[in-house]
């Protein structure tokens, strides 16, 4: 159990290297879907997120594994929010990634943000659905901070980067939407290694001299 722990923190370290490419994601509401999925990173950069979703779910069952019933009833909310939002951003990635270069060169006008296609109220409910990622990270990140099981700093670092980067980085405002790629980034980074390497926040355990026994407590 604990190599997959370990394994599976990493998971999170790869998810964050993956998402700082998002940074330089075109402004869709400046050129348009049309324009910008037919430009030549565009297909592979959102193919990207299919790993960017299997890392992450690797790296919440090794979350899940450490800290256990420790993870109490936001804990659990934040895994199911997250699981959630990471399966439909997986759907909307290969949709992105594979179809949208298609229609972008023969039915460029299913592409308008207001047309028939992204302008229904059904594609923006599954958008919606998918900012459920950012907001179970956030729960995750402080149910961390409140089990004790992983060092401090983390947990409070997942949620403010996952917070601010479904405010900044979602509506692309400039600078800020960049910088908070960064953030996310750096924070999954983090958590992941906090994960993997199991420690706590109140130092390590104390061995006994040579020779004794250690003597357990209930």
């Amino acid at each position: 159990m604990d190599a997959f722990i370990r394994w599976s923190g990493l998971g999170f370290v790869a998810s964050g290297v993956l998402v700082l490419p998002v940074a330089w994601h075109p402004d869709i509401f400046d050129t348009g879907f049309a324009a910008a999925a037919r430009e030549t990173l565009w297909g592979p950069g959102h193919a990207a997120g299919l790993a960017v979703v299997a890392l992450s779910l690797l790296g919440l069952a090794g979350w899940g594994a450490r800290l256990g019933s420790r993870a109490g009833r936001l804990g659990a909310a934040g895994a199911v929010f997250t699981v959630v939002g990471l399966v439909v951003t997986a759907g909307l990635a290969a949709v992105e990634a594979f179809v949208f270069p298609v229609l972008a060169i023969e039915e460029p006008a299913l592409l308008d943000l207001d047309g028939p296609l992204l302008g229904s109220l059904a594609i923006r409910a599954v958008g919606g659905l998918a900012l459920l990622w950012f907001v179970g990270l956030a729960c995750v990140g402080v149910a961390s901070e409140r089990s004790g099981v992983l060092p401090r700093g983390p947990g409070w670092l997942l949620a403010v980067g996952a917070v601010s980067f479904a405010a900044f980085e979602g509506p692309f405002v400039p600078v800020l939407g960049q910088l908070s790629v960064v953030l996310f980034a750096a924070a999954q980074m983090w958590f992941g290694i906090a994960v993997a390497a199991g420690r706590t926040h109140s130092g390590p355990a104390v061995e006994p001299p040579h020779g004794e026994r250690a003597i357990s407590r209930p």
